[in-house]
């Protein structure tokens, strides 16, 4: 059976958003137990607030990819794929969430002022409701990604084809070669 595959691109957008989302968690729990004045807690601030512009940019750009019409055939029933649909979309909307959250933090704590260095010591956000829904929205936004793993993982066990789809290295060998 031929296994329709994503287009590279596709591939590297998702590839590299997944790895500049983990990045982002790490750095926003590692962020938060650092000295407050330290240069370790600037360092990782302002590589969090550049990572979530990309990760905002980046799925931007796997939304126009979207647009332009389906890049591969349904895997599954109509039913299946409304759920496959429907996935996708929490993440999208949770992603954009996470971000507009993270934006108000910024905004009502002074946060551009540390940034920029302005200021040297990190403002106090925990008592911000932009910030404690920032972090809420964190933890919807991995119970999405983890709904979406544990999608692909029984598509993969159910029918196969779900990896070779998305991963790169996986290549469509002909028969009778090995």
């Amino acid at each position: 059976m031929k296994i329709e595959r994503w287009p590279r691109a596709s591939m590297a957008l998702h590839w590299t958003s997944a790895a500049v989302l983990v990045g982002l968690v790490t750095a926003g729990f590692v962020m938060t137990n650092l000295p407050a004045d330290g240069s370790g807690r600037l360092l990782v601030a302002r590589l969090h607030a550049l990572g979530g512009g990309a990760l905002v940019a980046l799925t931007l750009m796997r939304l126009a990819g979207r647009r332009r019409g389906p890049v591969t055939s349904p895997v599954a029933s109509r039913r299946h794929n409304g759920v496959i649909q429907t996935v996708h979309v929490m993440l999208y909307v949770a992603i954009f969430a996470v971000a507009g959250a993270g934006v108000v933090t910024g905004v009502q704590g002074a946060w551009w002022k540390y940034l920029s260095g302005e200021t040297h010591e990190a403002p106090k956000l925990e008592l911000l409701v932009a910030r404690q829904s920032h972090e809420a929205l964190v933890y919807v936004l991995l119970a999405f990604v983890m709904v979406h793993v544990a999608g692909v993982m029984l598509q993969q066990v159910r029918r196969g084809g779900a990896l070779e789809r998305m991963l790169p290295f996986f290549e469509e060998r002909p028969r009778g070669l090995d």
